[in-house]
């Protein structure tokens, strides 16, 4: 028998209360928004276009430039973004962010369904 019962929720990172623009890219829109939370591995966004949940995006803040993720959620104004594969480095991303190019879109071939939950994994 053990003294404490298993804990059901996991833990999670910390997250900082942040004042940061970052440009939140998908797949038919580039916007500038503030960030109003950050962690390792997501972030809370003011939300002006009403970005889809589960939509694709690229977000540049600060020094980090095309971070992958995902909207996990969208309420009242707000969206949670989850980043996929980095940890995100907190103090990178309160760095001046400078000019940044955007991510380059690709229209045809295999790049554009790259993310795509349809795609084949043989492909």
């Amino acid at each position: 028998m053990s003294d404490s019962p298993a804990d059901p929720f996991p833990s999670r990172p910390r997250r900082d209360s942040v004042f940061l623009k970052a440009r939140v890219e998908s797949s038919d829109l580039v916007v500038e928004c503030r960030v109003r939370n950050l962690s390792e591995s997501g972030a809370c966004i003011d939300d002006p276009v009403h970005l889809p949940c589960d939509g694709r995006v690229l977000v540049t803040m600060g020094t980090l430039h095309h971070l992958e993720g995902r909207v996990r959620w969208a309420q009242d104004g707000r969206a949670g973004l989850l980043f996929d594969h980095a940890q995100v480095d907190v103090a990178a991303a309160r760095r001046p962010r400078g000019a940044v190019p955007p991510a380059p879109r690709h229209l045809a071939g295999w790049l554009s369904n790259m993310h795509s939950p349809y795609r084949r994994g043989d492909d």
